[in-house]
């Protein structure tokens, strides 16, 4: 048994030397850097199980509202066209009940293919306070109904937000969605970002081999980089079923994080986007067309992302960018032992996560505002967190003297990866900027700051300080949501061969580390995958986090696993014994099938084995794309003619 545990040891440490010859890395996906080499050639068959769903055509993938003010919102479908027409009229509907009987508002919208055949539509002159149903009809059938809520004004005494980030189609299915949409209590749901991730569907790609095992490979095969691709990514997140239901349910207030465009990205580029693939301007702009038209968003005349909403009294909430709109580039080469050269550009006063303008924004938000607790929908974890050195003792003591020796020398390796996971892509790679801001909020007297954050993969709960160690009354607290779908520590460990074997003891490393070096860290989890609920009353705040069984098996169930708390006045937090209390008031959910509708048009309709979804660029020059589905195993032929009509 020994020599083949030392033959084991050194596999192992080696994989882990040569891994992290690549720093600039997607280090919530890929910590290890295994997954850049080895990709299978992409084949053209595909064995997924994607499919639509005859009762909802052609509103496939279902209705969405968004961004809720008091006296409006954003209502969304997306008409997939049976004959290629140019123009698709589009009727909407609000009402205030699930029948649709008693309707407030209506009108005409038309879906085009230069929106891909989405449908936005702000629907005006509503009341505060109130649920509101709705839906669309086009070719004579009804889409799904939609349940939404407007924001109320006024004393409030009880807000409920889920909160959610980071789903990788391939990498498991989007259960905590799905319970989500279960609940009937919800003011809104924030997603924090990584909506879509940009990968190809490679098995060695992330989430790939699973994809692959669930039917679950990215559509398109390749990385995104036009317009047409990022809009196929879309409509094939859309066409999952506890998506959908979750959209259908629930008014949702996105903001973008990288993998809606490209790991890391940041204002003039990105890691993930090589000279090859054109300019990154272009990339750029494509995939922010491509959510603008997919996300029930309210589009600015500025152009920007960032946006304010107001809960009553009680939250008022500020959605920041801290991705594209003003973001300088990450160092790489970070913690103690990086060059005098990094740290001094680390360290530079005039390096930002956001745009002046920006932070001129939030900052006003928070000075100005009146409401009991101060939101921001957050990014990139914002609390500094330190993982140098991590808890060697603890290691070498759990995995016994033989592994230790051997573990010993590659200590430095080890430490480099937890230093660009915990210091490469957030806030306190741009110290000046977050020292700032912090101390801004301490300064002006700012009471009750709550901070809620995604990308990470990962659970926490913190008091946030200005700097570590401080003995001084924080200046806010952050909860930080895990992912609903993407790689936690556990699954990037498992992609190193041979690491499973002493996986506990580095899951366990990582968390005695966290908890030796960082007193205002309350609890952390960084293996379940789930979704939080932030619940607000006058008196506090609590956080509840929802953890599911598995990625993988359905059905599966979910369990609440923590909640912590904090008192208006004191920026602590304390464990809670329960969840927070729900809403006395349950709203009605909307029915789970269309409403029926009579019409000559739909009685004349051809049934088709064949379901064109989406195609383009139309004029093509170079490049033509088609996303269909067919019902049933047939022979597909495509032809394509050019602008004289020859094949």
């Amino acid at each position: 048994m020994e020599p083949a545990m030392n033959t084991l040891c050194l596999f192992v440490l080696l994989i882990v030397s040569a891994a992290v010859s690549l720093p600039s890395q997607d280090m919530r996906n890929d910590m290890f850097g295994v997954r850049r080499a080895g990709h299978e050639p992409r084949v053209s068959k595909r064995s997924d199980v994607t499919q639509v769903e005859d009762r909802l055509r052609p509103f496939y993938h279902g209705v969405a509202s968004g961004d809720p003010l008091s006296d409006r919102v954003i209502i969304w479908t997306r008409v997939t066209p049976q004959n290629g027409e140019q123009s698709i009229d589009v009727r909407w509907l609000v009402a205030t009940d699930p029948t649709l009987t008693n309707i407030v508002r209506d009108g005409m919208a038309t879906a085009r293919p230069s929106g891909d055949y989405t449908v936005k539509v702000d629907v005006d002159g509503l009341s505060p306070a109130t649920v509101y149903y709705y839906g669309f009809i086009a070719y004579g059938r009804a889409s799904l109904t939609g349940r939404t809520r407007t924001l109320p004004t006024g004393k409030v005494d009880h807000a409920k937000i889920a909160v959610v980030s980071c789903s990788n189609y391939p990498a498991g299915y989007f259960t905590p969605y799905g319970f989500i949409a279960d609940r009937n209590d919800l003011d809104a749901v924030l997603h924090l970002g990584d909506y879509i991730y940009e990968y190809d569907a490679d098995t060695a790609s992330f989430g790939g081999q699973t994809g692959a095992r669930l039917g679950r490979r990215h559509d398109p095969d390749a990385e995104l980089v036009k317009l047409t691709d990022y809009r196929t990514r879309y409509s094939q997140y859309r066409l999952d079923a506890d998506l959908r239901r979750m959209h259908q349910q629930h008014a949702m207030i996105h903001v973008w994080d990288d993998h809606e465009s490209a790991n890391d990205a940041y204002t003039d580029g990105a890691q993930n986007h090589q000279p090859e693939e054109g300019e990154w301007s272009v990339r750029k702009a494509v995939s922010r067309q491509a959510c603008y038209e997919w996300m029930p968003t309210r589009e600015s005349t500025s152009g920007v992302l960032y946006r304010r909403f107001v809960i009553g009294d009680l939250v008022d909430v500020s959605m920041v960018d801290t991705r594209l709109e003003g973001r300088d580039k990450q160092i790489d080469e970070v913690g103690p032992s990086a060059s005098n050269n990094a740290k001094d550009s680390l360290n530079n006063p005039n390096r930002k996560i956001m745009s002046a303008t920006q932070y001129e924004w939030l900052t006003g938000n928070l000075s100005s505002s009146s409401a009991r607790w101060k939101l921001i929908g957050n990014q990139v974890i914002y609390g500094p967190l330190n993982v140098t050195p991590i808890d060697t003792t603890y290691l070498f003591n759990s995995v016994g003297p033989l592994f230790a020796a051997l573990l010993r020398p590659q200590v430095p390796t080890f430490q480099s990866i937890f230093e660009l996971a915990f210091y490469g892509d957030v806030w306190s790679n741009y110290p000046a900027q977050r020292r700032a801001l912090s101390t801004f909020i301490r300064s002006s007297a700012v009471e009750n700051v709550v901070v809620v954050t995604g990308d990470f993969h990962s659970s926490f709960a913190m008091e946030i300080p200005v700097e570590i160690g401080e003995k001084v009354k924080p200046v806010g607290v952050e909860f930080i949501t895990p992912s609903v779908s993407s790689a936690n520590f556990d699954e990037n460990f498992s992609t190193v061969a041979g690491l499973s074997v002493i996986q506990p003891q580095l899951l366990k490393t990582v968390d005695t580390t966290l908890t030796q070096r960082n007193g205002h860290l309350r609890w952390s989890n960084i293996t379940d995958h789930g979704y939080m609920l932030v619940s607000f009353f006058p008196d506090s705040v609590q956080s509840d986090w929802y953890f599911i069984k598995s990625l993988t098996e359905r059905p599966t169930a979910q369990r609440w696993e923590r909640g912590y708390y904090s008192l208006t006045g004191t920026n602590l937090l304390s464990i809670s014994k329960q969840p927070a209390a729900a809403k006395a008031i349950q709203d009605v959910p909307a029915p789970p099938d269309p409403p029926a509708v009579t019409s000559v048009d739909e009685e004349q309709r051809v049934p088709s084995p064949i379901t064109i979804l989406g195609c383009g660029p139309n004029p093509a020059q170079d490049a033509f794309s088609v996303s269909y589905i067919v019902d049933r195993p047939l022979p597909v032929t495509l032809t394509i003619r050019d602008i004289t009509g020859a094949v």
